[in-house]
């Protein structure tokens, strides 16, 4: 046994390939670890593959698993992208039969903690598993692949992978998400940005599955196994034998093949790749960034004309305005420039650019957006012009755009330059200090004058009207709607989708220029009591939010003493008609994946967003499912668009009863944990599909302890009986482990002191099992 784990590695040290490694054993047994900083890993047979710490830069360690054999070491999984360990830190397959990481600090991450398992391997395809006594894998790293697939690796419905972020050493969560979606599409999107996708393979059929085969092709099987599409087209010359593979969506936003001869040092050659131009990546540059790719093959970023950097070191992050500047404050006095830009576009894409001019040349295409102060830019392409609104995300400059020219509003700096022809600057110019007074003058008796007639009682309510319309005057950078336009599109408000507690909500098709928008629009009902400069702050700050996981605010209007806002439709309507409804519930999968995208939206609002936004009617009535059943909640910023005073806390109080947090009903001060109380009732009905309270509900033999589902909830699980709670869903049984985390999340969000609430952040890190889960106080 000595001699064959001894002459191998000689043989990799003669060619300067060999580290000081734990020995190469055919599985791991129970009580095994491995200690960050010590060089120690787990190797497959063939010691192609390695599970151990990563290092990293600043002696920090990511726990996952890398190629062995090449310099570089290329890293394929990890568990803990987003949190590096220190040295010190601990893996370890307990006797128990659970994998944990330890951290230096003494905090754990449970890597795996279901029923027991009897061994570990690290097998030579690069997967880690872990099997039970009778040899079945209960548990394996190709079930949770972060940026990586692996020959033999399969991407299952619903599976995802996240490329890491920008920079060499970063391996964290980027921005860019390959989706193999629940409808079949295999889709690529920069998910940050609610991103629909900027490629995807159109494969509209159920059970669809990724799969990388052993021998490195790459292509879409569906229930029945038949190759439905092919990625890759052309690899036979990169065999398995001599090559390393991997699939793997990189920092930016490109899916890619590579190869790697294993007897040689020249590095990773890309084979296949689903973008052939990086500029088309979304937001592969930021908010306000251009994307710039002469070649067709590097993406680099610049700031688009009046805007500077977020972030020097890397402007891929995005830019801002250099100049601040509100175009729609007054339309006589011209606070910018217009540049254009050659063989350049602002592509046209999604509802804010839905405005175009048809039949002008380069001075048409100006003067039309120097007359909409909405727009900040535009593209010319032949003879339509069209505009863009904010958030300006994909600007780019490539071989795809020669011949489009780009137009962009440029601000004008406000500057005070030497005075290069050196005159004495005491010198006193009579006339001009003439000029400068009388206009002040002027201007300060027209102030005087409208402030009398604002302040007048026969003329407020005239003035406050025409104020109230002119949202322009704030900047407002999404749509404003006529109510005719309205009116038109939901055909005279004839369709109801449904009727909330600020008022009824109405399906239309809005046609502009040719294009059909499926659209919500809401009427609010409830009595605004905010002044007008307020709620049109308030919808500001509302339509600055973007989020995967939230509800785009699409436009307002305020016409006819009425008020309007228009969101996108959400084709599966509300996650209440799917867990309560009549029809199928959605599977076990499927609930979990919500559940983590509520989690995510709600942490946005909270810690994430421009300005704090607390939702205070958190419910599955608020929980909408677009096409593709991701979850996304509506509603939010309407309490505090309504209401003077967020923190009030009379009796006066929002949101709906079973979902109110007890500081609602005590005159406690309300925090962002009053949405962590909801979320906790909403996630208990999500797990089982059932209402919080049902009241009418068939008693099963006598025992009415599951009328309330929280109470039966604790009742379970101090009496170690959860999984009566899920007898009938064999998918959630199967992942018990997952449920029973989950279970206890929501406990935890049902406290009824708001301090032991844990925030929405930890709320999501428990349950993305980045954070362990500890006993609820509630539980005995």
């Amino acid at each position: 046994m000595t001699v064959k784990i001894v002459f191998p590695c000689l043989v990799i040290l003669s060619l300067n390939l060999c580290s000081f490694h734990a020995q190469i054993l055919p599985n791991i047994s129970l009580g095994s670890g491995i200690t960050a900083g010590t060089n120690d890993s787990w190797r497959s047979p063939s010691g192609e593959f390695a599970f151990g710490f990563y290092s990293l830069p600043n002696n920090l360690f990511l726990l996952g698993i890398w190629f062995d054999k090449i310099p570089e070491g290329k890293l394929v999984w990890s568990a803990n992208r987003d949190s590096p360990a220190e040295a010190g830190s601990i893996v370890r397959l307990t006797f128990a039969g659970q994998l944990f990481l330890t951290y230096s600090n003494g905090s754990v991450q449970p890597l795996y903690n279901g029923a027991a398992a009897s061994l570990g391997f690290m097998l030579n395809d690069g997967n880690f598993v872990l099997r039970d006594g009778n040899s079945e894998i209960i548990w394996q790293s190709f079930d949770s692949p972060t940026d990586t697939l692996l020959p033999g690796q399969v991407l299952a419905k619903g599976r995802k992978l996240y490329s890491n972020a920008k920079g060499t050493a970063d391996y964290s969560t980027g921005n860019f998400m390959l989706q193999m979606q629940f409808d079949g599409n295999l889709v690529l999107s920069a998910y940050h940005f609610s991103d629909p996708g900027y490629w995807y393979t159109g494969t509209l059929v159920n059970n669809v599955s990724l799969v990388f085969s052993p021998n490195a092709s790459v292509y879409l099987v569906n229930s029945t196994n038949d190759n439905i599409y092919t990625l890759n087209t052309n690899v036979s010359a990169a065999s398995v034998g001599d090559y390393y593979h991997r699939a793997t969506i990189d920092d930016h936003g490109n899916f890619q093949q590579f190869v790697h001869h294993k007897s040689n040092s020249s590095g990773w050659t890309s084979v296949w790749r689903a973008i052939h131009e990086p500029c088309i990546v979304n937001a592969i540059c930021g908010v306000n960034g251009m994307c710039t790719s002469p070649d067709n093959e590097t993406a680099n970023c610049h700031c688009i004309p009046g805007y500077i950097s977020l972030d020097p070191n890397q402007v891929s992050k995005g830019c801002r305005p250099e100049t601040t500047v509100n175009y729609c404050a007054d339309p006589s006095f011209r606070n910018f420039t217009i540049q254009v830009i050659d063989d350049a576009d602002f592509p046209l894409e999604g509802f804010q650019d839905l405005d175009r001019v048809l039949n002008v040349d380069v001075e048409g295409c100006k003067e039309a957006l120097i007359s909409d102060c909405y727009s900040l830019a535009a593209s010319l392409v032949d003879s339509r012009c069209n505009k863009k609104r904010a958030p300006l995300l994909n600007a780019r400059k490539s071989t795809s755009t020669k011949g489009i020219k780009a137009l962009v509003k440029v601000p004008m700096k406000i500057s005070n330059p030497a005075n290069p022809k050196g005159e004495k600057k005491n010198d006193f110019n009579v006339v001009a200090f003439l000029k400068i007074s009388l206009i002040a003058s002027a201007n300060l008796a027209f102030l005087f004058g409208v402030i009398a007639i604002y302040y007048h009682p026969a003329f407020k309510r005239f003035i406050r009207r025409k104020h109230f319309t002119n949202a322009t005057t704030i900047g407002i950078i999404f749509r404003e709607f006529k109510f005719q336009e309205l009116h038109e599109a939901t055909n005279g408000f004839n369709k109801t989708l449904g009727r909330g507690s600020s008022g009824k909500v109405y399906s239309g098709i809005l046609s502009l220029n040719d294009t059909r928008i499926a659209v919500a629009v809401k009427k609010l009902e409830k009595e605004i009591e905010k002044s007008e400069e307020e709620f049109m702050t308030e919808l500001k700050i509302i339509s600055r939010t973007h989020h995967k996981n939230l509800v785009r605010l699409l436009g307002f209007c305020v016409e006819k003493n009425q008020h309007f806002l228009v969101y996108e439709l959400m084709a599966n309507g509300a996650l209440s008609d799917l867990l309560f409804g009549d029809g199928e519930r959605p599977s076990w999968s499927l609930r979990t994946e919500m559940v983590l995208g509520i989690a995510r939206g709600l942490l946005y609002l909270h810690e994430e967003c421009e300005t704090q936004i607390i939702h205070c009617d958190v419910k599955p009535q608020n929980v909408l499912i677009d096409a593709n059943y991701n979850a996304k909640i509506a509603d939010f910023g309407l309490s505090k668009l309504l209401n003077k005073d967020q923190t009030r806390t009379n009796t006066n109080v929002r949101g709906t009863m079973g979902y109110l947090a007890p500081e609602w009903l005590r005159n406690a001060p309300v925090t962002s944990k009053v949405d962590v109380y909801s979320f906790g009732v909403m996630l208990l009905e999500i797990l089982c599909c059932r209402r919080h309270i049902e009241l009418d509900r068939v008693e099963e033999e006598g025992d009415n302890d599951d009328l309330v589902l929280s109470d039966w909830f604790i009742s379970c699980l101090n009496s170690g009986e959860l999984e009566m709670i899920v007898r009938h869903d064999t998918e959630a049984l199967s992942d018990f482990e997952r449920f029973e985390r989950m279970a206890l999340v929501g406990v935890w969000c049902i406290h009824p002191d708001p301090v032991l609430r844990p925030s929405m952040k930890k709320v999501t890190q428990m349950l993305e099992g980045t954070l362990e889960v500890g006993i609820p106080p509630l539980l005995r």
